[in-house]
């Protein structure tokens, strides 16, 4: 099953510095969440990540997972080129509640990385193997990827982060979900507002969501 975690605020642990360390920094910095990686080395751009404070580091030399205990962590990743390491990380991560994942070992991981296709830090779309085969994930996400950043638009972008604006305004005055619902059907339905979004004016579009919500008022 494919689900979109809310991490916002939370830690994620990433054991090891090196290539796949990386990539799963790479695919957690639009999360808004803690990121703390630990390993005895780094590449240089997870040394610019820490240099930027996009993430926190602690240098360490690692034998078993017993550092974990420090922490409280949501999630813990081990990406170490030990297997035997990583597997006492997921199994110490399991006995503390966490969500664990095993770079070289799906068998025991919790879940799967998708191969991830990220338009503008909005729209998400994950190609998963469930763990089969991460290389034909990849293969799958570059032949989507040039067909997905045509069907999306830049439009559809600005609708969705009108939709978010809208939804957190209407919370505030509109008591129900089902009248929240209606309300932000009409947002979208809404041609003064489509030809705003048309001509790339977000925050007048914005404008025109408090005109509306006003009058619900």
């Amino acid at each position: 099953m494919i689900v979109d975690l809310n991490l916002r605020g939370d830690l994620v642990i990433i054991v090891g510095g090196g290539n796949e360390g990386l990539k799963k920094v790479n695919t957690l910095l639009t999360q808004d969440c803690k990121i703390l990686l630990i390993s005895d080395s780094t590449n240089r751009q997870i040394q610019n990540y820490v240099k930027q404070k996009k993430i926190s580091f602690k240098q360490m030399k690692l034998d078993n997972a017993n550092f974990l205990q420090k922490y409280k962590p949501f999630m813990v990743l081990a990406t170490t080129n030990n297997k035997e390491l990583n597997r006492k990380i997921v199994v110490q991560a399991k006995t503390m509640r966490c969500y664990a994942y095993a770079s070289d070992d799906p068998e025991v991981s919790d879940f799967a990385f998708g191969s991830v296709i990220n338009i503008a830090d909005t729209v998400q779309i994950a190609i998963s193997t469930g763990g089969r085969s991460p290389a034909m994930a990849r293969k799958l996400k570059i032949q989507a990827e040039q067909v997905f950043k045509k069907l999306i638009k830049k439009e559809d972008i600005y609708h969705i982060k009108l939709q978010d604006f809208a939804r957190k305004a209407a919370k505030a005055k509109i008591s129900t979900f089902p009248e929240r619902r209606k309300f932000l059907y009409g947002v979208m339905n809404d041609n003064h507002v489509k030809q705003l979004i048309q001509d790339g004016n977000l925050k007048k579009a914005q404008k025109r969501v408090m005109e509306m919500l006003g009058d619900l008022i």
